[in-house]
């Protein structure tokens, strides 16, 4: 019994040492992301592109888009349709994602609707069965 005790105070202790990581990781990406906004500013009040440096490297101003999945059910709706009628239903299909927690979410709340009305062999066209995982919960105090 000793040992597990032993056991179970090394691994908080290692989860304070884990978390006092992640807060010098955030500090540090925040420094880094800090330092690169100086030198883009710095570049462009020099009408610079990209610099090399010796012993570092090269740093250059890049400029890139991105575009957003429509919230607006209308809109996502016609995207949808854009993109089906424009490249296939195949495209479409491979675009369209669910996120994982979403998903669990979703079906959770099947199953337990299917249950609650007598269906205790409930399945969900295209998932497989749940995998059954167990973790070790940690709580202070």
């Amino acid at each position: 019994m000793n040992d597990f005790i032993g056991k179970v105070k090394d691994l908080w202790e290692t989860k304070a040492h884990v978390e006092t990581l992640k807060d010098t990781l955030a500090e540090a990406t925040s420094a880094l992301e800090s330092k690169k906004l100086d030198i883009m500013k710095f570049m462009e009040a020099m009408e610079l592109d990209k610099q090399h440096v010796p012993g570092c490297g090269t740093v250059f101003r890049q400029q890139n888009f991105s575009v957003r999945v429509p919230k607006d059910p209308a809109q996502k709706k016609a995207l949808f349709d854009w993109i089906a009628s424009h490249k296939g239903q195949d495209v479409l299909d491979n675009m369209i994602s669910v996120n994982s927690m979403t998903l669990n979410s979703f079906y959770k709340a099947e199953l337990a609707a299917a249950q609650e009305a007598g269906d205790i062999k409930f399945k969900m066209t295209g998932i497989g069965e749940p995998e059954i995982y167990t973790t070790l919960g940690m709580r202070k105090g």
